[in-house]
Order: C-alpha cells, then sequence, then structure tokens
C-alpha cells in the first residue's frame, strides 16, 4: 500500500494538470441572452490561451444550417479570446458550438444559444 506521502505528492501535481483544461469564462453574446439586433461578431474568452489550429467555432441557425462560414480566429493581443465575424443573421434562435484546445493539449467542447428578436 502506498505511504500517505506519496498519495499526497501524486495528488499535489496531478492537480495543476487537472485544472489546465481550457473553460469558457465569458462570451459575447451571452448564453441565452435574447438580443434586439444581430451581433456583428462572436467573442468567446477562455480561462487560458487557445491553440489555432485545434480550434473551432460554429453558429448554427434554428433549422441547423451553418450560419456563420467563416472561420474562428485567436486574437493576437489576448490568446484566451477567440472571435468570429458574423454575417447578418435573420431574427432567430442560434446555436453556438465550441471545441478548443489549450495549452495541455486536451480538447474540450461547449455550446450555448442565443436568440435574435
Amino acid at each position: 500500500m502506498p505511504s500517505y506521502s506519496v498519495l499526497v505528492t501524486a495528488a499535489t501535481l496531478w492537480a495543476p494538470l487537472a485544472a489546465a483544461h481550457a473553460v469558457l469564462k465569458a462570451s459575447n453574446p451571452a448564453p441565452g441572452a435574447v438580443l434586439a439586433s444581430a451581433p456583428a461578431e462572436l467573442a468567446l474568452t477562455f480561462n487560458e490561451n487557445i491553440e489555432p489550429p485545434f480550434s473551432k467555432v460554429t453558429v448554427l441557425a434554428a433549422d441547423g444550417r451553418n450560419a456563420a462560414p467563416g472561420k474562428a480566429t485567436v486574437d493576437g493581443a489576448n490568446p484566451a479570446l477567440v472571435r468570429l465575424t458574423l454575417p447578418a443573421l435573420a431574427a432567430s434562435e442560434y446555436t453556438v458550438k465550441w471545441a478548443v484546445a489549450g495549452r495541455d493539449g486536451h480538447r474540450r467542447t461547449g455550446e450555448f444559444k442565443f436568440t435574435v428578436k
């Protein structure tokens, strides 16, 4: 059976690695937002720098079509910020799906909705 000190050391070394995954901290528009007019851009802010080659953002219209066919980019001045230019969005509900890789290389995914009135 491993000693207590070995278990504490292993847990201490593992903890920062477990917490190193990219987590969405903020977005504009915000999840669940109901907007009077369509935004010109989607901005996602993560808790750590994002690796561009392993990251993707998709905006889907209510009918499932890709509403923003452009490619999301990582901001050069703030690599934790991912931006996607949006075309003129019609009044509808939209689903944002994101998949990003942080500095540890692990890919995280998530999604949320917003509505344009």
